[in-house]
């Protein structure tokens, strides 16, 4: 696949070197546990491990592994940009704009963080609201509660509340997750009833995004092997847990999980269906009038 020109070629690496660097650099936080491993070491990075957290000691970093895995990525990121703006964007006649993609990505974990706290703030409110008693809760490398403090080793959020019933427990576990899904409800309100501007929406969206997509994926991606957020996060079904602690039958949570999901993917991507279907329409129109032709 040949590109235009010198410039543009240029320009598809230097994006690609940005995204793949984020990229390299996100993945340590992802552990990836060797299978021969020293006890109270946690290994960081993907494909290559370049961080290893020691229990009471400075954390290592292997630069040369670093180096590989960032070389990785750039290398998908390059592809991966080749196919959209020449493959996928080009069928809809959709221009792909760089510079808008840079600022969802700059903002992917932070906001990822943001809605991390408040998962785990629901587990929290919803343990206090039934009357159990909250002894603990971290986010990252954050303890929030009982002291504020900063641990050295990585949990995606961890929340301990002690004294609940069997279904008590069960609403306290699918607390989290239908929290984060009420929020992206709320936002989905906002981004339809109100006039931000480009940065907030977008801001906006990917709360949403990690709002609506919490529960799917904490249902769903366990069950095959996967954690909750792919490399990230627990590897058990924690609201479906909770959902048969408290009584609800599977098959039921599983309708309520796919209509809510689908019902919020069409409210966030409102727009860009109603273009695409627009777009669609006009080409179906051109392609029966060449041929009446």
């Amino acid at each position: 696949m040949e590109l235009a020109s010198p410039t543009i070629r240029l320009k598809f690496l230097l994006e690609a070197m940005v995204c793949g660097v984020l990229v390299s650099l996100a993945t340590g936080f992802i552990e990836n546990q060797p299978e021969a491993s020293i006890i109270g070491f946690t290994y960081y990075g993907y494909p290559l491990v370049w961080r290893v957290a020691k229990t009471l000691q400075p954390t290592d970093f292997m630069l040369a592994n670093l180096t590989i895995d960032a070389a990785f990525w750039i290398t998908i990121s390059f592809f991966a940009f080749i196919i959209l703006e020449r493959i996928v964007f080009p069928k809809l006649r959709v221009g792909f704009r760089y510079r808008e993609f840079l600022l969802p990505l700059v903002l992917f974990i932070p906001l990822g963080l943001v809605m991390d706290f408040v998962h785990e703030f629901g587990h929290a409110l919803w343990g206090i609201a039934l009357g159990g008693r909250f002894t603990y809760m971290k986010i990252a490398y954050f303890e929030i509660y009982p002291r504020l403090a900063m641990t050295s080793q990585f949990c995606l959020g961890q929340v301990v509340v002690r004294g609940l019933t069997e279904f008590e427990y069960g609403l306290f576990l699918l607390g989290g997750s239908l929290t984060t899904n009420v929020v992206s409800w709320l936002l989905a309100l906002i981004l339809l009833k109100t006039k931000l501007g480009h940065k907030t929406q977008v801001a906006l969206k990917i709360l949403g995004l990690f709002g609506f997509l919490d529960l799917p994926f904490y249902v769903f991606l366990p069950q095959i092997g996967l954690r909750h957020w792919i490399f990230l996060g627990g590897d058990r079904p924690e609201p479906l847990l909770g959902a048969r602690n408290m009584g609800i039958p599977d098959p039921v949570f599983y309708i309520i999980i796919v209509l809510s999901t689908l019902s919020l993917i069409f409210l966030y991507f409102k727009t860009s269906w109603e273009e695409a279907w627009k777009r669609i329409k006009t080409l179906s129109a051109s392609a029966q009038s060449k041929h009446l032709s």
